[in-house]
């Protein structure tokens, strides 16, 4: 192994980062700024060919990067030469780490925190993509995240720049792993493309497995091209079904139905991580389950059965005074209450109040009709929203499970009810 230069340029050099195929990187100071830098050294190669592919990729990643300036991307500060050696200059992550090693099962970072590198990342293509570069090679290696858990974008050295004469590097590149089915295909290349690679990242910081993975090219590429992967709900049931839902678009196969701008990705994860109302990314299936055997609507599920509900239940935190339906929406769906209280009311008329552990919509949920009354919260709540018909989801014990329950809630709202009209009759 080569000893490490003392100095590259006008930078000194204190010690190893990372060797690579095509270089090494160094942990440099500028003595000039007075600030560490990282220091990328092109390997001397073997060969006319060789040497100038790995030259053209050093001055290709400096032209693509060099002209960046977003947070979310690796700045490079200068290249140059040194004995005939490219290297590029670049900004030194102090104890940063790259995004592969937190793509196992056992290493997983929380949903809220994987769903904030990704929105970062999102937001630093639409920039990247908005000044005519794309990428053409995300992946978790390629994803620096500091030690303040903020995103860093590198490696730019297959990037392709829009408009830019064909001395750039071109052809079949990427990670089969994590590129597009145009990519598979060998079919021009959009920001669209760097988007699903970016959902094939997100999907595996989730689950802890690639969406797409085969033993061979051959069979990955069909996969990648032809198969849709297995669902996050399915492989874990702390992932609410609406962030399923960006990621499974940002893995459409079909491009007019994939996003079209990383800005639209942000927008989407915005409206989950700003929204005070949802807790489902805070706890975990162990920490809703400890809740859910405290109420009564819940008493007589098994564990295994309210397994299955946080697979598919949404949990709402809901302002004092805010309405959670009204009158006529045609929205299917039941709730029960985990904390706080709701009031029922027809046609502006308050009928009766609901507590923790009592269930509410369950008529709309099982008649699949609209809402005839709009239901408010009295003080600030949570509840647990399901707004899949359980047939669709629950397995037969469940099933019969929650016909009980329902069958339980329905006898005692008509028994009230009876009482109450009874009431009101005397009077």
């Amino acid at each position: 192994m080569a000893e490490a230069p003392k100095k590259i340029g006008k930078y000194d050099v204190i010690d190893v980062l990372g060797r690579g195929a095509m270089g090494v990187v160094y942990r440099g100071h500028d003595p000039y700024v007075d600030r560490p830098v990282a220091i990328k050294l092109a390997n001397s190669m073997d060969g006319e060919s060789t040497e100038g592919v790995a030259r053209r990729l050093f001055i290709n990643e400096a032209r693509s990067a060099g002209r960046l300036d977003h947070p979310n991307v690796l700045k490079v500060y200068e290249a140059g030469e040194d004995a005939e050696q490219p290297y590029m200059v670049m900004e030194y992550i102090a104890g940063g780490d790259t995004l592969r090693n937190y793509c196992k099962r056992e290493v997983l970072l929380p949903i809220a925190a994987v769903m904030r590198i990704v929105r970062q990342a999102a937001d630093a293509l639409d920039y990247a993509h908005k000044h005519g570069v794309l990428h053409r090679d995300i992946k978790p290696a390629n994803i620096m995240l500091t030690k303040d858990g903020v995103a860093k974008i590198g490696d730019f050295g297959i990037a392709r720049r829009i408009g830019a004469d064909q001395t750039q590097i071109v052809g079949w590149f990427g990670s089969p792993l994590y590129m597009s089915p145009e990519q598979a295909r060998d079919q021009d290349i959009t920001q669209q493309s760097d988007l699903f690679s970016l959902g094939s990242v997100f999907y595996e910081m989730l689950a802890g497995t690639p969406p797409f993975a085969a033993k061979g090219l051959t069979g990955l590429i069909q996969k990648v091209v032809h198969e849709d992967p297995q669902p996050l709900t399915d492989l874990r049931n702390d992932v609410p079904e609406q962030l399923w839902r960006i990621v499974r678009k940002m893995l459409e196969k079909d491009i007019a139905k994939r996003y079209k701008h990383g800005a639209e990705i942000v927008h989407d994860l915005d409206q989950i991580l700003n929204d005070s109302r949802t807790v489902s990314l805070v706890l975990s299936d162990d920490e809703k389950i400890a809740r859910m055997v405290q109420l009564a609507f819940f008493s007589e599920f098994n564990k295994n059965e309210l397994k299955e509900i946080c697979k598919v239940a949404v949990w709402q935190r809901i302002d004092v005074g805010t309405a959670i339906f009204s009158e006529g929406e045609r929205d299917r769906a039941f709730f029960v209450i985990v904390d706080g209280a709701v009031s029922i009311a027809i046609n502006g008329v308050r009928i009766r109040d609901l507590e923790t552990g009592e269930c509410f919509g369950e008529m709309e949920y099982l008649a699949n009709g609209g809402r005839s009354a709009t239901v408010s919260a009295n003080r600030e709540s949570t509840v647990l929203r399901v707004d899949r018909d359980f047939k669709e989801w629950a397995s037969l014990p469940c099933q019969l499970r929650m016909s009980k329950t329902f069958q339980n809630v329905l006898i005692e709202r008509l028994r009230n009810t009876t009482k109450e009209l009874a009431r009101a009759l005397r009077t």
